[in-house]
């Protein structure tokens, strides 16, 4: 397959050749990236030896997909981490619509780890800390969500009105992007528990979470 076939593949969204044209110009760097789409946003990781310059490739990226101008990409989620890693050394989110750099929480996780080799044991420390928090937040989580389902369960609704209901999962740095691009789409929050994904030593924190929104009626037929 030539070059302009895959540029052209690129250019639709495909992500085996997204990722072979990142490849091919980043391999004298040594990187290489994993690129996943969902939705309207796209994540790439970059891969090294050792982590990935932030500022070098979050630019890299940025130019290369202005160029493949995807037109409904608009949330692009850039990761950098070290070769075997299961965790990001820093995350980059941009909402390419509005062209704003969001902040987003830097995750150091396997370099603490690399930089601490004389502590005992630190990433055993970090994960014990990580699941502590994830319980701190489950439990504050679960008494807000009680008292809205409560709330839900006693509010009285019109006979008439019918709802559809949606069911989505979003990471920790992506929940506040999540619900409020629902929310613009008319979609209600009524329900999200805190959930944990992953094996032992990679586990993440997500929501999943219920949305509602009414029924638009038609108007009756003469």
């Amino acid at each position: 397959m030539t070059e302009t076939n895959i540029l052209e593949q690129a250019k639709q969204g495909d992500t085996q050749a997204i990722v072979s044209l990142m490849n091919k110009a980043l391999e004298p760097k040594g990187i290489t990236v994993q690129v996943s789409i969902k939705d309207d946003s796209l994540t790439i990781t970059a891969e090294a030896k050792e982590v990935p310059e932030q500022s070098f490739f979050v630019d890299y990226v940025q130019k290369s997909i202005a160029k493949l101008n995807l037109a409904r990409i608009k949330f692009l989620y850039i990761r950098g981490q070290v070769n075997g890693s299961k965790f990001p050394a820093w995350r980059q989110t941009i909402n390419l619509k509005e062209h704003e750099v969001l902040p987003t929480p830097i995750i150091n996780a396997q370099t603490s780890s690399v930089n601490s080799k004389n502590k005992t044991n630190p990433f055993n420390i970090f994960n014990i800390l990580v699941q502590f928090r994830e319980v701190i937040n489950t439990v504050f989580l679960g008494g807000i969500l009680g008292i809205l389902v409560f709330n839900l369960w006693w509010q009285r609704q019109p006979k008439n009105l019918q709802y559809e209901y949606k069911i989505e999962s979003f990471d920790d740095i992506v929940f506040d992007i999540g619900i409020n691009k629902l929310g613009d789409e008319g979609w209600e929050l009524v329900f999200a528990r805190r959930a944990l994904t992953g094996e032992e030593y990679s586990r993440k924190g997500i929501y999943e979470c219920i949305f509602r929104r009414a029924k638009v009626k038609e108007s009756n037929q003469q």
